[in-house]
Parts: structure tokens; C-alpha cells; sequence
């Protein structure tokens, strides 16, 4: 990579975007730029099928509980926006920078910033909510379903998507509200989840050892057992594996761009495309943890892209079959 005779650059510009947007943080590295932005197609490709395939494959599956099942929706639904929107917008950034036209740079890096933004609050928040949600449904048990309403997560998932909104506008106008909010977003998140995680864990450690303690006992008639255990232990190990997904993800973009706001060298500009590609990667990363992790969902994904497939030959073969017909019957004549 040519690295020499850029050092450290006097920031001219007046924000952030206006810097990464210029010929001096992008020359020396078009290839490296053209590779990131050619592993950005092939994962914008596998996130929009992945979690296409996901939320086709919700509505088929029955062991969730609707409510938990919107929060899942609302997870897989960010991560096929991420696909379709800051994926390609990514793309349309580094390769503009490629080709010298900085002002289609600085319009695609601040619609790209704006929607990115957005989706990240929401699939922090969801997730968030996705491990108070299990927390609640071990806890509650049999109470569970008339606490924990689909109308109650509709109206908590609309608020997650109206908050998000109204900050990633407000964070346009100002830097110092966008660093504050996110780090308010994801240090909150992160303590929800800690905590949801521990109490799981210490009321399935108890329920476990009550069971062993009573083995040898009958049960009573009038004791209460929790009701399908068995899923909502996968569904709690998902959650657990996205959230670590998330994390390693996460943490080396932001604490590049924490960098990048320091030192803005050409090095560290590569390094924090490279960590953004990371970041994009959870997305693509996410689908195969649920069907890795939840058998129920994995069967109707199976299910879904088989019928898919089958539809797709259906009407190849039937276009086949009509073309030949008509080159019969034009042979005929």
C-alpha cells in the first residue's frame, strides 16, 4: 500500500465528512477502496436474502410468542434495510471517492450517516428489548401473555423507530447531541442485556436445582412448569450469540472512528472502511445465527427458500414449455 509522505493532515474542511470525501485521505489506496467496496456488494447480496428469508419464515413459525416474534421481525427487518439502503449507499461513497466526485461523495456519505444511524439505534433497542422480553417470559411464566401484549410491542417498537428518527435528525445539526445520544443508547443497552442475562441465568440455575433436589419426589398436581422450555432456551441462546455478534462488530468501528476524529491519516481512514465493512457483516452474520441456533425457524427458513426454488422452476418451465410450443406450431405453419 503507498502509505509514504502522508503524514498527519492539517483538518481544513468544517466536518468530518467533507474531510473523508477529498482527494488527500484517498489517494494511494483506490484498490484497497474498489476491494472493500466489491466485499460490500457480495454482503449487501446475503444480508437482503438472509433476512428476507427471515422474516418470510417468521410468519410460519409457532413457538414464538407474537409479541417476541415482532421484536425478531423488527431485528431482521433493520438488517434487511442495512442491505438495501446503507450497503449501497456505502458503495456509492467509496466509489465516488475512486473516482474523484467528491460532492456525490459528500451526499451519499450524509443519507448513508442519517439511515445507518437510524437502524443502528433501532436494532440496539430491539435487541435490547428482545432480552428484557426473555427475562419476562421466565420470570411472569403463565402471566407472561397478558402482561406482554402484541399491542403493548407494537406501540414500544413504534417508539424505538419515531426516537431513533428524531435524534438522527437532530444529530445532522449537531455532533456533540449525536455522540452523547449513541453513547446513552449503548451503554443503556448493554446494562439491560447484563442484567437480563444474569437473572436469567440465576433462575434457570435455581429452577435446575429444585428439579434435581425433587427428582426422586412425584410432582405435585398443582405445581406450575415452565412452558416450553426447551425453545425458550434456544431462543435465549440466539439472543445471547447476536448480542455477542453485535459487540465484535460493533467495537472496532467505533473505536476507529473514535481515532479517526484524533488522527486523520490515510491509514487510519483504510482501517475504519475495513472496520465498517465489519459492521456490515453482522447483518449477513445475524440469518445464520438463527438458523443455527433456533431449529423451528430454521425448518420454515428450509421451507421457505425450498418453495422458493420450487416456484422459480415452476415458471422456468413453464416459459420453456411455451417457447417450444410456439416454435412447434411456427415450424408447423
Amino acid at each position: 500500500m503507498a502509505f509514504t509522505n502522508h503524514s498527519k493532515l492539517v483538518v481544513n474542511q468544517e466536518t468530518l465528512t467533507e474531510l473523508l470525501c477529498s482527494a488527500q485521505l484517498t489517494e494511494g489506496i483506490h484498490n484497497e477502496l474498489r476491494w472493500i467496496s466489491f466485499v460490500n456488494i457480495l454482503l449487501s447480496i446475503t444480508t437482503v436474502f438472509g433476512n428476507a428469508t427471515v422474516l418470510l419464515a417468521l410468519s410460519k413459525v409457532c413457538a414464538l410468542h407474537p409479541a417476541s416474534k415482532l421484536l425478531f421481525r423488527t431485528l431482521a427487518a433493520t438488517d434487511f434495510c442495512v442491505g438495501v439502503f446503507s450497503q449501497p449507499l456505502t458503495i456509492v461513497t467509496i466509489m465516488s471517492e475512486v473516482h474523484g466526485q467528491f460532492n456525490v461523495c459528500r451526499y451519499a456519505s450524509t443519507v448513508r450517516f442519517f439511515i445507518s444511524y437510524v437502524l443502528c439505534t433501532v436494532s440496539l433497542l430491539s435487541s435490547a428489548a428482545t432480552n428484557l422480553d426473555r427475562l419476562l417470559a421466565l420470570s411472569l411464566r403463565l402471566r407472561y401473555r397478558q402482561f406482554v401484549t402484541l399491542k403493548r410491542m407494537y406501540a414500544i417498537v413504534t417508539a424505538f423507530w419515531v426516537l431513533s428518527i428524531a435524534f438522527s435528525v437532530i444529530s445532522l445539526l449537531s455532533e456533540r447531541i449525536t455522540i452523547w445520544f449513541f453513547t446513552v443508547v449503548l451503554s443503556s443497552c448493554l446494562i439491560i442485556s447484563g442484567i437480563s442475562y444474569a437473572k436469567i441465568f440465576r433462575i434457570l440455575h435455581h429452577n435446575k436445582t429444585q428439579v434435581n433436589g425433587l427428582a426422586v419426589c412425584q410432582m405435585q398436581p398443582n405445581q406450575v412448569r415452565t412452558p416450553n422450555a426447551e425453545v425458550y432456551k434456544r431462543t435465549v441462546s440466539t439472543i445471547l450469540w447476536v448480542q455477542i455478534g453485535l459487540v465484535v462488530c460493533y467495537v472496532p468501528y467505533i473505536v476507529t472512528s473514535l481515532i479517526l476524529r484524533k488522527n486523520q491519516t490515510v491509514p487510519i481512514v483504510l482501517a475504519w472502511r475495513c472496520t465498517g465493512t465489519l459492521l456490515f457483516l453482522n447483518s449477513s452474520l445475524n440469518p445464520v445465527l438463527y438458523c443455527w441456533k433456533m431449529s423451528s425457524l430454521r425448518r420454515a427458513m428450509k421451507e421457505t427458500v425450498r418453495k422458493i426454488c420450487c416456484n422459480r422452476s415452476s415458471e422456468f418451465l413453464t416459459t420453456s414449455n411455451t417457447g417450444i410450443s410456439t416454435i412447434n406450431s411456427n415450424s408447423k405453419g
